[in-house]
């Protein structure tokens, strides 16, 4: 039967090469490579547009791949709703723990204080700090009381610990009803301890050896469980770019694979006892890109390997580099886009992080929003009932090889050359993200790359978020109370560590006794980094001025004519001041400039911006500049590219200019500098 509604039969057919025609004569000479084609900071192009004729035999596997390494059953349960608590005291956090399990997280990761994850004892300054107080079994029962461990997925972030901590839990869940059903995340993870602190408590060797070593008998007697996590998260935060992570990511999944194997278990147990952990940033389509080019590339060193069973595990979670704590409640909308790539990409848990992560302790309300967010994805959305539902999208599957092709080459070249822990150990690695982190600076300095509600649109007068500030003083006389005497000596297996936790002894004693008391590997960490931190240190400034003087620091917006004339480059001027910390002082505009220049002295500024259209300028600007200086304006801006005019415009008495691409990071701070001086309220 013929199709009687043929709605394109009067029209052309469509082709590419018609398309860019046309393309390029809406650009008007601008070149097509430079306004239509994104250059990634891996070094791959991104086309404006992805035809059928894009698709080659490598861009149609890659589906077919990825449906062979994803459970079916996760299109009817989802993926785990993952939340992290960090609340030092143990009996809050299981208040809390209880209360997300109730409210829709099917999961929940336990982060360590400090302290434990350093090895050190509960006399440590560190304890509470930046995670639980959780330093020995009765600890780790009070955060988990009532909480059914063959029904919710408990996982730990122990850093440095993570082998003592790792006993406390097997010890907790073997003392549980269901225990052979429970399947823990243990997380031990030596090599993104080593990169993300710049320590280990022995060799890095030793330590890999020792994880694997540990997480065979973690798995005898925890078959669900998964003992070894490969993080992405340290290189990710670091500023490296998602081809870096990516290849971060298989050359440490590569060496945990071979320690397993070594190890006595074979390759398909030790693939299956391995959890990725994967930072998701706000690039939605580099986000789904990312988690399908992992999926396709593990399946590619499993085959090489000998596993019959490609499927991998993955945990994403939002990237703290791309969340900001100025203007925090818009990490709602980030972390909903990280969720959504997550989900999309094919993530096994994702973990939301709570709006306020980077300014305290979330509190009920942000870990509401940080599980609803998900739960909006699947029971609304019902993103997980369809396996890799990005599959088919030219432009994904495109971008899904070319970050696969970048990142594999990647992982190449960091194996020929001694794998991961030589390129640590070596800091040949740190100064690769590093480069990769320059550039991002770069870009996030002049708007190329901006920030909304710090960079863009700012909202310098915002309210603050209150965040609980617990005691630390209760929870650490608490911790003491829980604690017996133990005075034996704990041994390096598994079997061991559990018999001593039983008995009392802590995370620190059990370190002590595995490693010693001093770092035996020591290297240069890769910092961590987030892509705001620059714009909130100059807010933290101006904020610390206006504590000390009741102002901010302030700029006044030396608005020409009507509001029509003046209102585009005066709000531009505004957002980019405000940026930086420096209040914009605005007005309905002046039609000469000794009233300008009388408003300004008014105003009690000691900066101006004169904002205004170009033939504005090219009647007013000198004047304007010349009255702003005879009333004490000690910098005048002007609002817009002077282009050939600057030497102008400078000779007027014009001292700098804003405009599109300007340097705003250099501009606001020299701002700073000049008001409140090089040194002050830094």
């Amino acid at each position: 039967m013929s199709d009687p509604l043929k709605l394109a039969s009067e029209f052309p057919s469509a082709d590419y090469a018609s398309w860019r025609k046309l393309a390029e004569e809406a650009l008007k000479g601008a070149p097509f490579e430079k306004k239509l084609v994104t250059n990634t900071l891996d070094g791959f192009s991104v086309q404006p547009i992805y035809t059928a004729d894009d698709q080659d035999d490598a861009t149609r596997l890659i589906h077919e791949v990825l449906n062979a390494t994803v459970e079916p059953r996760e299109t009817v349960t989802g993926w785990d709703i993952r939340q992290l608590h960090t609340h030092p005291d143990p009996k809050a956090t299981n208040a809390a723990i209880l209360e997300d399990l109730e409210n829709g997280a099917t999961s929940i990761t336990l982060k360590l204080d400090a302290a434990a994850r350093a090895g050190r004892e509960i006399s440590s300054a560190e304890v509470g700090v930046d995670g639980i107080a959780i330093h020995c079994l009765a600890d780790l029962d009070a955060a988990l009381d009532d909480v059914y461990t063959d029904l919710a997925t408990v996982g730990l972030d122990g850093g440095a610990a993570g082998v003592p901590a790792a006993a406390l839990l097997a010890a907790h869940i073997a003392n549980t009803d269901g225990a052979d059903e429970a399947a823990p995340t243990f997380n031990i993870d030596p090599i993104g301890t080593l990169a993300a602190t710049g320590t280990l408590p022995c060799g890095a060797k030793e330590a890999v050896d020792h994880a694997a070593s540990v997480a065979v008998e973690l798995i005898d007697l925890f078959p669900l469980a998964t003992a070894i996590s490969v993080n992405g998260a340290p290189y990710y935060n670091a500023g490296a770019t998602d081809g870096q992570e990516l290849a971060c990511l298989l050359a440490s999944g590569v060496t945990y694979l071979r320690a397993l194997t070594d190890a006595g278990m074979a390759v398909d147990q030790a693939a299956g006892a391995m959890v990725f952990n994967v930072a998701i940033g706000t690039d939605f389509f580099a986000g789904i890109a990312k988690l399908r080019a992992l999926r396709m590339m593990w399946s590619r060193v499993l085959s090489a390997s000998g596993a019959q069973d490609a499927t991998i595990t993955i945990n994403a979670v939002s990237a703290e580099m791309a969340m900001t704590k100025v203007d925090p409640w818009v990490n709602m909308l980030r972390t909903t886009v990280t969720s959504f790539a997550a989900g999309l990409g094919g993530a096994d848990s994702v973990t939301c992080l709570p709006y306020d992560h980077l300014v305290g302790l979330p509190d009920g309300f942000a870990r509401r929003i940080a599980r609803n967010t998900q739960l909006i994805l699947q029971e609304e959305s019902n993103v997980h009932r369809v396996i890799d539902p990005a599959g088919g999208s030219w432009f994904i599957e495109n971008l899904t090889k070319e970050l696969a092709k970048t990142a594999w080459s990647k992982f190449q070249a960091l194996e020929s050359s001694g794998g991961i822990l030589s390129a640590l150990a070596d800091g040949s690695l740190k100064t690769e993200i590093e480069t990769v982190w320059n550039a991002r600076e770069k870009r996030l300095a002049t708007r190329r790359d901006p920030l909304t509600g710090v960079s863009e649109f700012p909202n310098i007068a915002e309210a603050k978020v209150a965040c609980e500030a617990p005691d630390l003083d209760a929870i650490i006389a608490d911790a003491k109370a829980r604690q017996t005497k133990f005075d034996g000596t704990v041994g390096k297996s598994l079997s061991a560590m559990i018999e001593a936790a039983r008995e009392g002894a802590t995370i620190g004693h059990m370190f002590t006794d595995l490693y010693g008391t001093s770092a035996a590997t020591r290297i240069g960490a890769l910092p961590a980094h987030r892509l705001s931190e620059s714009y909130e240190a100059l807010r933290k400034r101006s904020d610390s001025h206006k504590a000390k003087t009741g102002a901010f620091p302030q700029v006044f917006l030396a608005n020409l004519g009507k509001v029509a004339q003046h209102t585009a480059r005066a709000t531009f001027a505004r957002n980019f001041f405000e940026a930086g910390g420096i209040e914009a002082i605005t007005n309905n505009g002046f039609e000469t400039a000794d009233a300008l220049a009388s408003a300004f002295a008014e105003s009690g500024a000691k900066i101006a911006v004169i904002c205004g259209s170009d033939p504005q300028y090219a009647d007013m600007a000198a004047d304007v500049a010349k009255a702003l200086k005879s009333k004490g304006a000690s910098l005048v801006y002007l609002a817009g590219n002077p282009g050939d005019a600057r030497s102008a415009y400078e000779a007027a008495g014009i001292d700098e200019f804003v405009f599109v691409g300007a340097d705003v990071l250099g501009i606001c701070g020299a701002a700073l500098d000049h008001l409140l001086g090089k040194q002050g309220e830094k």
